[in-house]
């Protein structure tokens, strides 16, 4: 588990980026992370890694971070940015991969990466140029690298923002594959459809935690959530008429609400 006890972090001679974060995060959890620019997500995920050191304790499996070696923490959390560019070093998919197992020190590197590859459909890609990949095939290698390094909680921050649609359903179905195995995956996200694959979804609102809303209780928050988001995606609009009718939602998936629209 992951728990944050009175967590605060301002930058020199500015406000507060986050105030008093009290949060626990879990393993076999999806957690999503909303907010408005500026509201202190990515400060957060620097936090959870050590890129940024804050007021307060974060205790990884009952450890203060502060403490960790940055070797085991690294084996423990993995983070993926928005951005891909700023994890790409080498110029050769396989060589970017395996560069953060070399520095982990870690056994069984090619089972490691083949697998990896195979997770994201990228083994056609393990001799390209990475510099020559489009931006969202650069985000599907900096997952990899991840993946193949295995750590207990994944954070990643808006990582869907540069990837097509089929591209952001392979990670979804990636992520949910990761909770079965009791990965703790922590999400920043700007696209509202996303809150959907959440176990939990915490709302912070200039370094507040605002709310912390249960998968159970989405439909009932759905409508205080939109002001966050630039716009209202199908599937969320059909999830509020669908309430609108009083029409049970057994699960957000799509089948599931193609069948109870049948019953409209």
């Amino acid at each position: 588990m992951i728990k944050l006890e009175n967590v605060s972090f301002h930058y020199k001679r500015k406000k507060e980026i986050l105030k008093n974060i009290n949060l626990e995060f879990s393993p076999g959890e999806i957690t999503v992370i909303i907010g408005k620019n500026g509201s202190g997500k990515t400060t957060l995920c620097n936090l959870l890694t050590k890129f940024l050191v804050g007021k307060g304790k974060i205790f990884i499996d009952s450890e203060n971070i502060k403490k960790m070696k940055n070797a085991t923490l690294r084996k423990k959390v993995g983070i993926v940015f928005q951005n891909p560019n700023h994890q790409v070093i080498f110029n050769k998919v396989y060589d970017d991969i395996k560069f953060a197992l070399d520095n982990l020190n870690l056994d069984n590197k090619e089972k490691r990466i083949e697998k990896a590859l195979q997770e994201m459909e990228m083994q056609d890609f393990q001799e390209k140029n990475p510099f020559e990949l489009s931006l969202g095939e650069k985000q599907r290698i900096a997952i990899c690298s991840q993946l193949a390094i295995d750590p207990t909680y994944f954070i990643l921050d808006e990582i869907t923002s540069m990837i097509d649609y089929k591209g952001k359903q392979d990670i979804y179905k990636i992520l949910k594959n990761l909770k079965e195995k009791g990965k703790c995956i922590i999400m920043t996200t700007n696209i509202m459809e996303e809150i959907l694959i959440a176990d939990k979804i915490i709302v912070l609102e200039k370094g507040i935690v605002q709310n912390i809303i249960k998968k159970e209780e989405l439909l009932e928050n759905i409508n205080n959530l939109k002001d966050i988001f630039t716009d209202t995606p199908f599937i969320i609009k059909v999830l509020l008429f669908l309430k609108e009718k009083n029409i049970p939602i057994t699960s957000f998936n799509e089948d599931s609400i193609l069948e109870s629209l049948n019953e409209v």
